[in-house]
């Protein structure tokens, strides 16, 4: 198992900001990391860091990271099973070259599959949730395969309980061509070119029963709107860039600013997609 000590918080996260993490740990096997997750002290759960941002602050909670043995996949009966700590476009590669159809929509997507797993990343249409047959776990009790139907995941939320961590799952898919997945994957990466680049946390809230987030925000006159180095995307009002060298402070203080105004125009709460650690 990696130790690693005192890592800045912005070397792991694509928001690129935050404090200290005084104890990062990989775990290489299910025994390593059933042991961290009794420890007495707690932990955070980190994948890609893409939906996380760490305070300006030293977070003493031990950090715990899969380590590069939970990244894999294999072809089994009816799909693909891939690790927890497997990048979700690494699998899209995978859905190309062996013609398996069914994950396209996460496309553009970043971040890994327990990560993906946890919030149900996916479109406003549909998440992957719905393509997952089981889920391989850990928690204090050890090992365990879950179905995902005994979930109650929904809308951004994976429903898989605190303390369980998503080691691999077994993704439901069906034969297709090449040609045909690649296809897919392209019109998908189409409809998200307007996203920004740079150090960002990608979609910053759910999107209300309402209307789109993007759209209130834009609505609202609040693109450019900047506090520090942090500032709302002229490309996409539901993103959060840093954009000089922003801290975890300039990112919360311009979600509440975001907040507060939709909800003084349109009376409408937005309420995160992000994961603030540390505050």
């Amino acid at each position: 198992m990696k130790t690693m000590e005192s890592v800045p918080a912005s070397t792991l996260t694509s928001m690129r900001c935050g404090g200290v993490i005084a104890r990062l740990f990989e775990p290489e096997s299910g025994e390593e990391l059933q042991g961290l997750i009794r420890a007495p002290a707690g932990f955070h759960l980190l994948g890609a860091g893409t939906n996380t941002i760490f305070a300006d602050t030293t977070i003493h909670t031990p950090v715990i990271r899969l380590g590069p043995s939970f990244d894999f996949i294999e072809t089994v009966d009816g799909g693909l099973r891939a690790g927890g700590a497997t990048h979700v476009k690494k699998i899209l590669s995978r859905c190309v070259k062996d013609g398996l159809t069914g994950m396209e929509f996460m496309a553009g997507i970043p971040g890994t599959l327990g990560g993906a797993l946890a919030m149900n990343a996916g479109t406003a249409k549909k998440g992957i949730m719905e393509v997952v047959r089981e889920i391989e776990a850990v928690d204090a009790s050890g090992p365990r395969t879950i179905d995902p139907s005994s979930l109650p995941w929904g809308y951004r939320r994976g429903g898989i309980e605190p303390g369980t961590v998503v080691t691999a799952a077994v993704l439901a898919l069906e034969p297709s061509t090449t040609d045909e997945v690649r296809a897919r994957i392209l019109e998908h990466l189409e409809k998200r070119r307007n996203q920004p680049r740079g150090p960002s946390a990608g979609s910053v809230f759910k999107n209300p029963p309402e209307a789109p987030a993007g759209l209130l925000i834009d609505r609202a006159g609040l693109k450019g709107t900047r506090v520090g180095g942090a500032k709302v995307s002229e490309l996409h009002a539901n993103f959060i860039v840093n954009d000089e060298g922003a801290s975890a402070t300039d990112v919360a203080a311009l979600i509440a600013l975001v907040k507060r105004q939709v909800f003084d125009r349109f009376g409408i709460e937005l309420h995160e997609e992000v994961r603030f650690i540390g505050q």
